[in-house]
């Protein structure tokens, strides 16, 4: 299941166009091939990971029982990772450790 966070990081040149993008998403409609998600991690030793909105509009995504929660959208490759950094730095800034479904408030589910 793909779900969105209520406080969505996004890249400058994406502000504004979340709405729209989480639409098309929903629609399971293509977006600009230079759209690129920032999720927690499936594997919950690793803090993100990065998608092109493309990959996710694929079944197994969806019909996939690991939830991906999308917490930032950049235009780039390039600025997904910058933006993760950022996320990744106001984290720690702010909690002192690097956990990061805490912060987002999303529980570890069980396995």
């Amino acid at each position: 299941m793909i779900t969105w966070d209520d406080n969505l990081w996004c890249s400058e040149e994406l502000k504004g166009k979340a709405a729209r993008i989480r639409r098309r998403l929903r629609w399971r409609k293509a977006t600009a091939a230079a759209t690129w998600c920032i999720t927690l991690a499936v594997n919950k030793e690793n803090l993100f990971d990065i998608y092109n909105m493309g990959e996710l509009l694929f079944r197994y995504y969806r019909d996939s029982d690991d939830d991906i929660h999308i917490v930032g959208l950049a235009d780039s490759r390039e600025a997904a990772c910058e933006l993760a950094a950022s996320m990744i730095e106001k984290v720690y800034d702010q909690t002192g450790r690097l956990d990061v479904r805490g912060y987002f408030s999303v529980p570890v589910k069980e396995q």
